[in-house]
């Protein structure tokens, strides 16, 4: 599963300071100083604290003071015999250790702003999909109802058409793209669809992979167009996300409803369920 790549140079970079800190505290007890073992061991601390602070300028500056205790221990034949792996601590081990906490920190620190910013659009606008930008379940449900009202008591008059779209085989794209770019994939195909879309159409994202289109006044007669322009224009979405055009499996749904009696005994979930059932038929093309 890919990862982001701030994320892979953190953990290997820690992996491999930590390799070379106890390297450096083993060579110490070898070397018969308990001294120089507990330098090296606060060396490693110091570069935590430092990159933990936001800071970076201050933190920066102590590195570079670190870096020029070491070096100056190393050309002094005296310091240099007494605490030469402290020194090499103190070269090496703090700057990178402060470098990478500092990512570290500010990856965090990103993700809870990015958290807070979408806990509060989801506040300011409950029915809106924040990854695609579509609309979400929660809103398709209350659509949905009031559409099955409104042909249950203008059966003559009225009529619509839902239409899913949904991505197969999720769990081999997501493993294979990683989230963030599967959320990327998933707002391209987003946009891709809200293209193709008439004036009164909406489309929400449910979850999982799945689309859904509401076609207003939408018969079964011409239902299937809609259809039929997916089919031909979805693989218009760009290659860039590393897929070979037969790697990513759509699948395509569609009911439509103009009969009181179609109605009658159909609730959401009813509608949903048989939306999905009729996706599962329907293999629109491997694409990208």
């Amino acid at each position: 599963m890919k990862v982001k790549s701030v994320d892979n140079l953190v953990f290997i970079g820690m992996v491999l300071i930590l390799i070379y800190q106890y390297t450096l505290l083993y060579l110490s007890v070898i070397d018969g100083s308990w001294l120089n073992f507990l330098i090296v061991a606060l060396v490693f601390i110091l570069g935590l604290i430092l990159g933990r602070t936001t800071y970076i300028i201050l933190g920066s500056a102590l590195s570079f003071v670190s870096m020029c205790a070491g070096g100056f221990m190393l050309l002094i034949p005296y310091t240099r015999t007494l605490y030469f792996w402290p020194a090499i601590a103190l070269l090496t081990i703090t700057p990178l250790t402060t470098y990478l906490m500092y990512l570290l920190d500010h990856q965090l620190l990103k993700r809870k702003a990015l958290a807070q910013e979408l806990a509060h659009l989801q506040q300011e606008k409950p029915d809106l999909e924040v990854i695609t930008g579509a609309l979400n379940e929660r809103a398709l449900n209350i659509d949905v109802s009031r559409e099955l009202k409104l042909v249950y008591y203008h059966e003559q008059d009225y009529r619509f058409t839902l239409t899913m779209v949904k991505i197969d085989f999720l769990e081999n794209i997501v493993n294979f793209l990683g989230n963030q770019r599967f959320n990327s994939l998933l707002r391209a195909t987003a946009d891709h669809l809200n293209e193709m879309l008439f004036t009164v159409d909406h489309l929400y994202y449910i979850g999982t992979g799945r689309f859904v289109i509401l076609s207003p006044m939408l018969g079964a007669d011409n239902a299937p167009i809609m259809k039929q322009k997916i089919k031909d224009h979805i693989d218009d979405i760009a290659e860039e996300f590393g897929l070979a055009r037969n790697a990513l499996v759509l699948r395509m749904g569609q009911i439509t409803y103009s009969t009181q009696d179609k109605v009658r005994n159909d609730n959401v979930e009813d509608t949903l369920a048989r939306l999905e059932r009729s996706a599962e038929t329907d293999i629109v093309k491997e694409y990208l």
